[in-house]
C-alpha cells in the first residue's frame, strides 16, 4: 500500500509541476530597433589591429556586390540607405579605380540590399589600392556600430617584363 501511495504522490507532483510550470508568463524583451550591417563584416575576420574586414579583388573583376543585411522587421516600402567612402582608409581614386553611387535600396518586404562597386580596370600597373566603405543608414535605419565598415583591396597585376 505504501508503494502505491508513493507512486500516486509522485505522479500527482509531476502533473502539478507540468500544469503550473506551463502557466508562467514569459516577458522577454523584444528589440524594436532597425539597423543595417555588411554581411562580410559579420562573417569575415577583421584585418589585424582593425575593426573591419578586407575583401581582395582584381582590377578586372568588373563589379563587386556587397550584401547589406537589414536587422529589423521587413519594411512595407523600399528603403534607400546611404553609405560613404572613408578617406582615412582609402587610397583608391573615384573615377580612376572605382565608381560608386553613395546609396542603394533594400526592396520592400526584403531583408537584404547590395552596395555595388564598379571596379575600373587600370591595366597592368602593379600594386594595389584600398577602398573603405561605411554604411550611414537613413532617418529610420541606423548603421550597426560593429559591422558598418568593409574595406575592398583592388589589386593590379604587374606590367609585363621588358626584354
Amino acid at each position: 500500500m505504501k508503494k502505491i501511495m508513493k507512486k500516486i504522490i509522485s505522479l500527482f507532483s509531476l502533473v502539478m509541476v507540468l500544469l503550473f510550470g506551463s502557466c508562467i508568463e514569459q516577458n522577454y524583451p523584444i528589440w524594436e530597433g532597425a539597423e543595417v550591417e555588411f554581411q562580410d563584416a559579420v562573417v569575415r575576420t577583421p584585418v589585424p589591429g582593425q575593426t573591419f574586414p578586407r575583401i581582395t579583388v582584381a582590377n578586372d573583376v568588373g563589379s563587386v556586390n556587397l550584401q547589406v543585411n537589414l536587422v529589423a522587421r521587413q519594411r512595407p516600402n523600399d528603403e534607400t540607405i546611404t553609405y560613404r567612402i572613408v578617406p582615412e582608409n582609402t587610397t583608391a581614386v573615384q573615377g580612376t579605380d572605382f565608381n560608386v553611387s553613395g546609396s542603394f535600396v533594400i526592396p520592400a518586404n526584403e531583408s537584404f540590399g547590395r552596395v555595388t562597386i564598379d571596379v575600373l580596370n587600370t591595366g597592368a600597373i602593379g600594386g594595389s589600392v584600398d577602398l573603405m566603405v561605411e554604411l550611414e543608414g537613413n532617418a529610420e535605419i541606423l548603421p550597426s556600430q560593429n559591422y558598418k565598415q568593409v574595406q575592398v583591396r583592388i589589386t593590379r597585376p604587374n606590367p609585363p617584363a621588358e626584354d
